[in-house]
């Protein structure tokens, strides 16, 4: 006759344990995934742009003041040379001292302690065209337009340059005709700075954003139109769109775009810019904008660039994937529970009568 003995299968790990420490775990993932959902968003300085995103884009940001010359950098020097082997770039604002025009120039590196850039990219301050506009096109045409007055910007000079406006960290620069009837403000920063905050406009780290203010501007004639005319330059060909002209190198790339609005005496208007037909590649080019008639007026463009990410060896705590490790966890969780029950349960073992036989 058989006989059964009731058994348990006692497992040589704690179950228990397991659980209590991948429960735990599971805790602690979900808690980072509420933390991480928070930090998302999260905006402090109340700029729009949330506070994970500006600790990994902003910038060292250093200037210089030399004379006719500031220049804003990504790195420091000594003695106007760099002994850092890094990527940087920097921007400068001068007057050339061939012509005396207003110039913005910048430069890009691989390694800026060669003082060799990877590329180069400048726009400069011509002239101001006024003109009628024969064919009624909205567009200044050297060609076939009518040019009744040109006035060189050779007299803009700097008047203003400093740290913060309206509590914000933001660089500035001001230059102005010497009439005072054209003014041209630059604005740049280290991270992202919210410049009126009444109209929400993000200022970002690698842009340069401008504003021309025309006052009291008085036309020779009724009826003509105002263009601004800016000669581009780059180390590398140019190519232009509808609202913008890029050059690049790699993962290096300058961007300058112009805006297709103005406010003209308190309304807003339509600006067209004649840009170059050509299909050949260049490397210098003008451009017209046309602003149209008005008494007084404000535009802004602004000016762009892109270079590789720097390599930082900061670690995020947000960075560790924590929704998959909560996922992961769960998982465990109900793995181990189900084996946990499974073993819990006793069984049946049957031992059968052993018979001697004798030989």
């Amino acid at each position: 006759m058989s006989k059964e003995k009731f058994v348990r299968n006692k497992p040589h790990v704690n179950i228990g344990t397991l659980l209590v420490v991948f429960s735990m775990i599971t805790a602690l993932s979900f808690s980072m995934v509420i933390y991480e959902s928070v930090i998302l968003f999260s905006d402090r300085d109340g700029d729009t742009v949330p506070d994970n995103v500006e600790a990994r884009s902003k910038h060292s940001l250093f200037f210089e003041v030399k004379e006719d010359r500031l220049s804003y950098q990504t790195y420091e020097t000594v003695n106007g040379s760099s002994a850092s082997h890094e990527l940087g770039h920097n921007v400068d604002m001068f007057h050339e001292s061939a012509d005396d025009l207003l110039e913005i120039r910048s430069s890009f590196y691989d390694d800026v302690s060669t003082g060799i850039p990877n590329l180069e990219f400048s726009w400069k301050y011509e002239s101001l065209i006024e003109f009628v506009d024969s064919d009624s096109n909205g567009l200044f045409e050297p060609a076939t337009d009518t040019v009744l007055g040109q006035t060189l910007l050779t007299n803009m000079i700097r008047v203003n340059f400093g740290f913060g406006i309206d509590g914000q960290p933001v660089y500035y620069s001001q230059f102005s005709t010497s009439d005072g009837k054209l003014i041209i403000d630059f604005y740049t920063a280290r991270e992202h700075v919210l410049l009126g905050r009444q109209v929400g406009l993000v200022l970002a780290p690698g842009e340069i954003k401008s504003f021309l203010t025309f006052t009291d501007f008085t036309p020779i004639t009724g009826g003509t139109k105002l263009a601004l005319n800016l000669s581009l330059s780059s180390s590398h060909n140019l190519i232009f769109s509808n609202s913008k002209v890029e050059a690049s190198k790699g993962e290096y790339k300058a961007e300058y775009e112009w805006a297709d609005w103005i406010i003209r005496d308190g309304s807003e208007g339509i600006v067209n810019t004649t840009i170059p037909t050509s299909t050949i590649p260049e490397k210098n080019a003008l451009i017209y904008i046309n602003f149209g008639s008005f008494t007084n007026a404000s535009y802004d463009p602004h000016y762009r660039w892109f270079t590789p990410p720097i390599k930082s060896n900061t670690a995020y705590l947000i960075d560790f994937p924590w929704p998959y490790l909560a996922i992961g966890s769960v998982a465990t969780v109900m793995l181990v529970s189900l084996i946990y029950v499974v073993r819990k349960r006793p069984g049946r073992v049957k031992y059968s009568d052993i018979t001697l036989k004798k030989g």
